[in-house]
C-alpha cells in the first residue's frame, strides 16, 4: 500500500473505495483542467482531448475493468459528466431531451474508450476523435 501502515492508511481512509474515489476525483479534476485549455473548443477538439487524456490513464482503465471495477468507474464519470453538462452539450441538441442525449453521449463515448483501451495496437487519440466526430 505504497509504504503506508495500516493505521495511516484509515486514518485518511476508511474502504478501499475510498482510495478510488480520491483518484477517481483527482482525475476528473485533471479532465477539467485538460478540457478548459482547449484553444479551439469545437467537437473534434473535445473528442481529441477526451482520448488524449484516456490515452495518459489506460493502465488505470484496464485494472479497473480487469478487476471487475468498471461500473464503479462508470458510476462516477456518468456523475461527474451530468455536473460538468458542458461537456457533452452543444448546439446540435437544443430542443431534444437532455436525459436521452446525456445518456447516449455519456455511453456512447465510454464504451468507444473502453473497446479502445481493449485494444492491442491503441489508435491515437486524433484518429479517435476522427472515428467519433463521424459517429
Amino acid at each position: 500500500m505504497a509504504g503506508l501502515d495500516r493505521r495511516t492508511f484509515y486514518r485518511n481512509f476508511i474502504s478501499k473505495n475510498d482510495v478510488l474515489e480520491q483518484y477517481i476525483k483527482q482525475l476528473q479534476d485533471e479532465y477539467i483542467q485538460s478540457f478548459s485549455a482547449m484553444d479551439e473548443p469545437c467537437q473534434y477538439t473535445a473528442a481529441r482531448v477526451f482520448f488524449e487524456f484516456w490515452s495518459r490513464h489506460l493502465s488505470f482503465i484496464r485494472s479497473m475493468k480487469k478487476s471487475g471495477l468498471i461500473d464503479f468507474a462508470f458510476q462516477r464519470f456518468e456523475k461527474f459528466t451530468k455536473e460538468h453538462s458542458e461537456l457533452l452539450m452543444g448546439d446540435d441538441v437544443r430542443g431534444l431531451p437532455l436525459e436521452y442525449v446525456f445518456a447516449y453521449r455519456i455511453g456512447g463515448f465510454w464504451n468507444v474508450m473502453l473497446t479502445w483501451a481493449s485494444q492491442d495496437k491503441v489508435l491515437s487519440p486524433d484518429e479517435m476523435a476522427a472515428i467519433v466526430i463521424q459517429l
